[in-house]
């Protein structure tokens, strides 16, 4: 592993506290949406529940998410994202204040669930921007792969000590260490010069929006990427919001099983992260997209038919490998084929397709409920390969526009 190339983007100063941000901001959503979903189990024993809560989310920044790419053209980068993650902790931190007080009820899960879901969309969208100021075009692969290094390496550990958290205090405790936490990492970004970057003409908020998503019907590669965005994480990253289905109905275990699930995810994607990182820069994105998107699909296929526990972990583990390795590249792409002046509005609509997450979660609930979760994760593999294959013959357009051969 070269460790010269895996190191690029950390020798920009401004990267280092914006990689350590985001890093106390995974650290505490992927370990809260474990407990989160454990919680409403537990209140309503309804997996449809458990998927309710990001599709409610979903449905918000369906709305919202274009705005949140807007305001990325115009206003401060930093300063969204800092207002982004004190909105995030916050609302954890009153969700667990009210489950330590026995006061909690499923309609403050909703309702919190969904403020969390805007400020994390809104925190994404300003982050993935912000980062392609500091770094630039030639160094944001390395970049990207370094920013899903910090969430993953915070899945690894994270969902295994939540789940002790859980078992052993409660996870309403859990809450308040996780939002306080996230709150913690906005400091981080005191240290982070704000970046004059090209900003918007004066328009009127409407046509500015337009103008973005005329922009993306009008580019074919980005709107090709942009659908495989929607299909892969709404198909296929929304089965995880079945993992304490998973947990307790196919594999016979409890909550420390449900946190192995988040960690061994969280282990294959810091390996996948350190191996992207490792090649700096990559001509052939386009190419590495749909493989490894086929190839999530595919282990997501096998992982819907374990019922061993450690052969669940080793599969998803290969599958949140391959989950960094088509993200990476899809977010690069995005990026390097945009025009400054639009990136904002772009990672915006990319944002509002990632609401799709939220809506396969409900959907996965829904057929949980109907068929068993054995067959909903089926199903969301089947497809994600299916769209996969469907669009691999595009990729070569792909690496010559973004600079491959």
């Amino acid at each position: 592993m070269n460790w010269e190339r895996l190191t690029l983007a950390f020798r920009v100063s401004a990267y280092r506290w914006v990689w350590g941000s985001n890093f106390a901001a995974a650290a505490g959503f992927q370990p809260f949406m474990i407990g989160q979903g454990w919680l409403l189990y537990d209140l309503t024993k309804s997996p449809f529940m458990v998927g309710l809560a990001p599709g409610l989310g979903a449905a918000f920044n369906f709305v919202f998410s274009p705005l949140w790419g807007l305001l990325a053209d115009r206003f401060d980068r930093r300063k969204l994202m800092m207002i982004a993650q004190i909105a995030m902790g916050l609302s954890i931190v009153i969700m667990g204040t009210l489950v330590v007080m026995d006061r909690i009820e499923v309609w403050h899960v909703l309702g919190l669930s969904v403020i969390q879901r805007m400020g994390m969309s809104l925190q994404r969208t300003a982050r993935s921007t912000l980062m392609f100021d500091v770094v630039g075009s030639k160094v944001f692969m390395n970049a990207t792969a370094g920013q899903f290094l910090s969430s993953q390496g915070a899945g690894l550990i994270g969902p295994v000590a939540a789940g002790f958290i859980i078992k052993s205090f409660g996870v309403g405790h859990l809450f308040l260490i996780l939002g306080s936490i996230i709150i913690i990492g906005v400091l981080m970004l005191l240290k982070v010069e704000s970046v004059l970057v090209k900003r918007l003409q004066s328009k009127s908020i409407i046509d500015d929006l337009k103008e973005g998503f005329r922009f993306v019907r009008n580019d074919k590669p980005i709107r090709t990427i942009l659908w495989t965005v929607l299909v892969t994480e709404g198909l296929g990253f929304s089965t995880w919001s079945m993992f304490p289905v998973v947990a307790i109905s196919l594999l016979g275990g409890d909550a420390v099983t449900l946190g192995l699930l988040g960690a061994f995810r969280g282990l294959g994607g810091v390996i996948g992260a350190l191996f992207i990182s490792s090649f700096g820069d990559i001509k052939f994105k386009g190419s590495i997209l749909w493989g490894a998107a086929f190839l999530f699909g595919l282990f997501l296929i096998t992982f819907s038919f374990s019922r061993n526990a450690f052969l669940s972990y080793a599969l998803i583990s290969t599958i949140g490998f391959m989950a960094i390795m088509y993200n990476t590249q899809a977010q690069s792409l995005l990026q390097i084929l945009t025009p400054d002046e639009m990136r904002g509005r772009v990672m915006g609509i990319h944002s509002l397709l990632l609401t799709g997450i939220g809506f396969g979660a409900m959907g996965m609930g829904a057929i949980a409920g109907w068929l068993g979760v054995n067959w909903a994760i089926f199903g969301g593999g089947s497809l994600v390969a299916i769209n996969a294959v469907t669009n691999v013959s595009k990729a070569p357009t792909i690496n010559r526009r973004a600079g491959g051969s």
